[in-house]
């Protein structure tokens, strides 16, 4: 297996892909939630991917994001038992958008190396 690099919108990606985007490496597992939206007549369906950060340790390093945008907020992990970062989560990063947004994308595939 390769991996190859590609620039694909929204609707082409898939499970498996990993996205590259502000500085984070984020691995599409699952499928996507998708819903329609737009307006003027005009509808297109988003595609929401939950994906998991894979670089981690360069995302800390460089401080490419504020670190509690990719831990969950969870009931009973605050201060006193209320709202707080359950920093014990996987990180996630969001994949959103349409057939207008164009993503870097690593792909893997089949073939000689």
């Amino acid at each position: 297996m390769s991996t190859e690099t590609l620039f694909l919108d929204t609707s082409e990606l898939r499970a498996g892909d990993v996205v590259c985007t502000n500085g984070i490496r984020a691995l599409l597992e699952g499928e996507p939630n998708t819903f329609p939206s737009g307006n003027s007549g005009t509808i297109r369906t988003v595609y929401a991917w939950k994906a998991r950060v894979i670089n981690l340790d360069d995302v800390k390093r460089d401080g490419l994001v504020p670190l509690g945008w990719l831990y969950p907020d969870v009931w009973g992990k605050g201060a006193k038992g209320g709202w707080g970062k359950d920093w014990d989560a996987v990180p996630t990063w969001t994949i959103q958008g349409n057939d207008l947004a164009r993503w870097s994308v690593e792909r893997e595939t089949e073939g000689a190396d």
